[in-house]
């Protein structure tokens, strides 16, 4: 049956690029937002005093198989280990909540 009202959460891989051309896999589960919420969201240019970590941890709830628990800090060492993290992220999130999937 079709809900008109989704999931509030959803989980996806996302490939994260690494030094000397790799990529890491992160699974990282997302918060949903309405179309209206995540245009804004999307949209919205970053302020001063908004760092990455604080961007991010408004669309991601947790995710899976990763060394530490899911926090704050533990968000800010990805983004400061993984500087491709965020752009990566910040995709996959959009592809995903728009329904685009995304090839191998």
């Amino acid at each position: 049956m079709f809900q008109i009202n989704p999931n509030p959460t959803f989980t996806t891989t996302v490939d994260i690029p690494a030094a000397g051309g790799r990529t890491e896999k992160l699974t990282l589960t997302f918060k949903h937002k309405t179309r209206d919420d995540a245009l804004e969201y999307l949209r919205r240019p970053t302020g001063e005093g908004e760092d990455d970590a604080s961007i991010l941890l408004e669309i991601i709830a947790g995710w899976e198989d990763v060394d530490a628990e899911f926090s704050r800090e533990a968000l800010n060492q990805v983004v400061q280990n993984y500087p491709g993290a965020p752009r990566a992220i910040f995709d996959a999130y959009a592809a995903e909540l728009m329904g685009q999937r995304r090839g191998n």
